[in-house]
C-alpha cells in the first residue's frame, strides 16, 4: 500500500467516526436510521378543537357525478336536488336538407343510463345498478329553459369559465314542459333495443317475436311531448337555428329537471349524465325507383326510419335544497367554534362540513421547544352514529384539507399516495378490532412542517367527498369535495365524554436523549 492511500485511509475513518458522534439523523421516507442517541416516542395527547358547521352553497358545475331525486334519513332530513344543462344538436341529421317529406314522430324519450355492472350467468343478462337509494314515486318535471347557459363567463370577457353554484334560482326561466312524469320510480330492468322495419315497427323475426339488436343496462326514461319535439325541431327544418352548436343553443338554451316530492319521500338518482340524451324515432317519405331509374312510371313512396340523438351538454348545474332534521338543525345552530363540539354532523351535497384545529397555542411551543423530529403522525376521527342500513348509508370517503388556503394538503399529493389511490393519505371508512368504525388520515408532512418548519397552524376542513382522486389533478380552483355525494356521518367531538372516541392525533416522533 503506498503512502497516498495510507493517508486517504485514515482520513476516511477519522471522518466516519466524527460524523458518527454527532447527534444528527438520516430521513428514509417516514423512517429514521437508528442512532443510539435518540429514542423513539409516542404522543398522542394533542388537544383538538373540532365543530361542525353549515355549507351554504358549493360549486356545482360540471361535476364527475350528478344527482336529481329525493335523498330523506331520519338523521339528516331531506335533501332535493334538481339540474339544470344545455343541449347539443344532432349535427348529422340538422342539415340545411331538412328531415324529409311527410316526417312522422314515432316517440321522443329522455334517456340517461345508470351506472350498472352487467353479468351473464346461464344465457340471462342481469344488471347490478349502482348510485340510486330509495324507490319511492316522485313527481318529475322536465322544462325548457330561457336561460343562456354559456361555459364561460361573460363579464370577464369568456376569458374565463362561469360558475354556477347550488343554491342558483333557475325557476323564474321556465318556459314549456317537456316531459311530465307524476309517479316516477327507478326501473332496474336491462333496456332492450329492437331491430325497425322501414315504418319503425318492431321486426320480427322468423318465429314471429320481436328482434333484438342490443341488451343495455337500466335506463332513466321519461316520454317526452312530441308536440313540443315537432314545434321546437321539426318545424324549423333546414334552418339556421338547428345548424350549428352556438345557434342551436341560442335558440334552445337549456332544460330544467324539477324533482316534486310526495310526501317528502322519493328517489335519489346519480345517473350517467355525460352519456344523458334525447332520443327521437321518426319517419319521412323517399321515393323508391322500383329498380328503374329511367322510368318514373312505377315509383313510389315510402317510409324511411330515422334516428336523433340530443346530447345534454355543458354547463350541468345541481341545485341542492336541504331540509335539516330537527337534530341536525340544532347542532349546527349551536355549534361551539370556541370549545369544539360533543358530536360533529358531516354531510354532502350543500348541507355541513366540520371545522378541526390542532394543539393548543402553547402546547405547540413546548413541543417545538423538545427539538422533536416526526417520524409519523396519523389522526383519527370515530363515528358516532351509523344510521339504520349499516356502512351502506355512511360516506365510504372523508377529504381532509387545508380550509384557510382551501385547497388539499402536502401529503395527498404526494406520488406514492396517488399511485396508491390515497391509501397512505387515507379518509376511507374501517372497522377496528372491537367494531369500532373510523377515519383515518396520515398527516405526516404537515405536522412536520408545522413542528419543524414553522409553517403555519390552518384550521383543517372535512367533508364527504365520492372520490378523493379528482382533487388530484391541475386546476384552476379548488372544487368543493362534497358536491356530489349525499350521504352523512355523525363523528365523536372532542367535547365527548368517551374519552376513547375523541379525535386524536398519533405522532410518532423522535428525540435526543437527554
Amino acid at each position: 500500500m503506498n503512502f497516498k492511500r495510507i493517508i486517504f485511509f485514515i482520513s476516511l475513518v477519522l471522518f466516519i467516526i466524527n460524523t458518527s458522534c454527532k447527534k444528527d439523523f438520516t430521513k428514509v421516507g417516514n423512517g429514521m436510521l437508528p442512532d443510539p442517541d435518540f429514542v423513539g416516542k409516542v404522543y398522542d395527547q394533542t388537544q383538538i378543537t373540532i365543530y361542525d358547521q353549515q355549507v351554504d352553497k358549493v360549486f356545482s358545475t360540471n361535476l364527475p357525478v350528478h344527482s336529481i331525486g329525493i335523498y330523506k334519513t331520519d338523521t339528516y332530513g331531506t335533501l332535493k336536488a334538481e339540474l339544470a344543462s344545455t343541449l347539443l344538436p344532432d349535427l348529422t341529421k340538422f342539415t340545411s336538407e331538412g328531415f324529409g317529406q311527410n316526417t312522422k314522430i314515432l316517440t321522443a324519450e329522455i334517456r340517461i343510463p345508470y351506472f350498472s355492472n352487467k353479468k351473464i350467468e346461464n344465457g340471462a343478462t342481469t344488471f347490478a345498478v349502482d348510485s340510486v337509494y330509495g324507490n319511492h314515486p316522485m313527481h318529475i318535471k322536465i322544462h325548457e329553459l330561457n336561460f343562456l347557459l354559456p361555459s364561460y363567463d361573460p363579464d370577464t370577457d369568456l376569458e374565463s369559465k362561469r360558475k354556477y353554484y347550488s343554491d342558483f334560482d333557475f325557476y323564474p326561466f321556465f318556459t314549456n314542459t317537456i316531459a311530465d312524469s307524476l309517479d316516477f320510480v327507478p326501473d332496474f330492468s336491462p333496456f332492450i333495443e329492437y331491430d325497425r322495419e322501414k315504418d319503425g315497427s318492431i321486426k320480427l323475426d322468423d318465429n314471429g317475436d320481436p328482434q333484438v339488436k342490443d341488451t343495455l343496462g337500466p335506463r332513466f326514461i321519461m316520454k317526452v311531448d312530441t308536440t313540443f319535439i315537432r314545434q321546437k325541431i321539426f318545424d324549423k327544418s333546414g334552418q339556421d337555428v338547428l345548424l350549428s352548436n352556438s345557434a342551436f343553443q341560442d335558440y334552445f338554451r337549456g332544460m330544467y329537471f324539477e324533482i316534486i316530492s310526495q310526501n317528502n319521500n322519493g328517489s335519489f338518482i346519480m345517473p350517467d349524465f355525460s352519456k344523458a340524451e334525447i332520443f327521437i324515432r321518426y319517419t319521412h317519405d323517399i321515393n323508391n325507383d322500383n329498380g328503374t331509374p329511367n322510368d318514373a312510371s312505377d315509383d313510389f313512396m315510402e317510409p324511411k326510419y330515422e334516428e336523433i340523438h340530443m346530447k345534454l351538454g355543458n354547463p350541468k348545474v345541481n341545485i341542492y335544497q336541504n331540509n335539516f332534521s330537527t337534530d341536525m338543525q340544532n347542532a349546527l345552530s349551536n355549534s361551539d367554534m370556541i370549545n369544539g363540539d360533543e358530536s360533529v354532523y358531516i354531510k354532502g351535497d350543500a348541507a355541513s362540513e366540520a371545522v378541526v384545529h390542532l394543539f393548543g397555542e402553547q402546547e405547540i411551543l413546548d413541543i417545538k421547544s423538545q427539538g422533536w423530529l416526526i417520524n409519523k403522525a396519523e389522526l383519527y376521527f370515530y363515528v358516532d352514529n351509523t344510521p339504520p342500513g349499516s356502512d351502506d348509508l355512511l360516506p365510504q370517503n372523508l377529504f381532509l384539507y387545508d380550509k384557510t388556503h382551501h385547497k388539499p394538503l402536502i401529503d395527498f399529493f404526494d406520488d406514492e399516495n396517488l399511485n396508491l389511490q390515497n391509501k397512505i393519505f387515507g379518509g376511507k371508512l374501517k372497522t377496528d378490532d372491537d367494531g369500532n368504525k373510523y377515519y383515518k388520515f396520515n398527516i405526516t408532512e404537515h405536522i412536520r412542517n408545522i413542528i419543524e418548519k414553522d409553517s403555519l397552524n390552518v384550521d383543517l376542513g372535512l367533508r364527504v367527498t365520492t372520490n378523493p382522486l379528482i382533487y388530484s389533478q391541475p386546476a384552476v380552483e379548488f372544487k368543493d369535495p362534497d358536491n356530489h355525494n349525499p350521504k352523512g356521518v355523525i363523528l365523536f367531538g372532542n367535547q365527548t365524554s368517551d374519552v376513547t372516541k375523541k379525535p386524536k392525533l398519533v405522532i410518532k416522533y423522535t428525540k435526543p436523549e437527554q
